[in-house]
């Protein structure tokens, strides 16, 4: 008898152009600044290579100070349409050395862009709802960290 296999789908309307949010996910300096499931866990990036074939390693640190550490490698990238990449949790985890897959998907809706991301081959009905409830936030955080306008920088040149 096989182990039955459970996936989660995602999804958040985030206020910005749909260029700007696939690059939240294309620069590790962005990474840092939202990839997380709350404000109160703060992530590093260890390791990053966005192109098909590279990888990633994030280190969080939660509240009560341990640093679960979650790595991956990246299997498609379409931008600005859409990311899959493999999500594999380090030990102690209690999911440690399980290979499951993430598909992001970037949908332009206007002046507006939906996130829609499905999160499959995940082992048990627990782990599937801990990553639903990880991702929601994780969605919930990058649209906050958009919600800013983006700075914008002038040199003025000239002079009398």
């Amino acid at each position: 008898m096989t182990k039955p296999i459970h996936s989660i789908t995602v999804s958040r309307l985030i206020g910005a152009p749909r260029t700007r949010v696939f690059d939240a996910f294309a620069r590790s300096e962005a990474l840092t600044e939202w990839f997380t499931p709350s404000p109160e866990i703060t992530v590093e990036v260890v390791d990053f290579r966005f192109a098909p074939g590279g990888g990633f390693r994030l280190r969080y640190t939660m509240p009560d100070g341990s640093q679960p550490v979650v790595g991956g490698s990246y299997e498609l990238i379409e931008a600005p349409r859409q990311i899959a990449f493999s999500w594999v949790w380090e030990a102690p985890d209690p999911h440690a050395g399980i290979s499951t897959r993430v598909l992001v998907e970037f949908i332009e809706k206007d002046e507006a862009t939906e996130v829609v991301l499905t999160h499959d081959r995940l082992p048990t009905l627990e782990a599937a709802t801990r990553h639903a409830e990880g991702w929601k936030g994780t969605l919930d955080v990058l649209a906050s960290a958009l919600a800013a306008p983006e700075v914008q920088t002038s040199t003025l040149v000239g002079g009398n």
